[in-house]
């Protein structure tokens, strides 16, 4: 595959995802040497500063329709992210084929664990989908006037233990990798 053919399919694939900026990935983007938080704010990203360090929260605001809107001012960590399935693609360890139904499969997962946390009560709200769970499972249940819970929060605990392996083994690059 030329170099090209590898752009455009890696351009396919992250339409088609979008799970490094929808906050399913990530919820946070810490900022890099170079980016201007003054600048990326004024653009409508969500840039927080904690203990001095700059961070953008997830799901990234300049995402529509798994597009991104700031794509050529976006920020440092933004550029230099490949995912492991661009990464496999680039180095012809997979199809486009074979990562558009990894990426397909996922995000079917993704929607099972929205669409729990839902049934759980807790709306879409803009939080990363990570801290959603978290909120969800960390209220408690009073299992004589929601015994439907119960169940709910069981299912929800499965997919989402499914989801992160998921995404640890297929898209998150693993630790102390570039």
């Amino acid at each position: 595959m030329s170099a090209e053919d590898s752009m455009e399919a890696a351009s396919r694939l992250c339409a088609a995802c979008g799970m490094c900026c929808d906050g399913t990935m990530f919820q946070v983007v810490r900022m890099q040497t170079g980016d201007v938080p003054a600048e990326l704010g004024r653009l409508g990203l969500k840039i927080r500063c904690r203990d001095g360090e700059y961070f953008m929260e997830q799901p990234c605001s300049g995402l529509r329709e798994k597009r991104c809107t700031v794509y050529e001012r976006r920020p440092m960590r933004c550029r230099l992210f490949n995912c492991q399935q661009l990464g496999r693609l680039e180095n012809g360890e997979t199809t486009e084929a074979e990562a558009m139904t990894m990426i397909v499969e996922t995000r079917t997962l993704v929607e099972q664990v929205r669409g729990l946390i839902e049934q759980c009560g807790l709306r879409e709200d803009g939080q990363a989908l990570a801290e959603r769970y978290e909120r969800v499972m960390s209220t408690p249940v009073n299992a004589t006037l929601e015994p439907e819970l119960i169940a709910v929060r069981e299912d929800l605990e499965e997919r989402m233990r499914e989801l992160k392996l998921q995404l640890n083994r297929e898209f998150r690059l693993p630790p102390g990798a570039p």
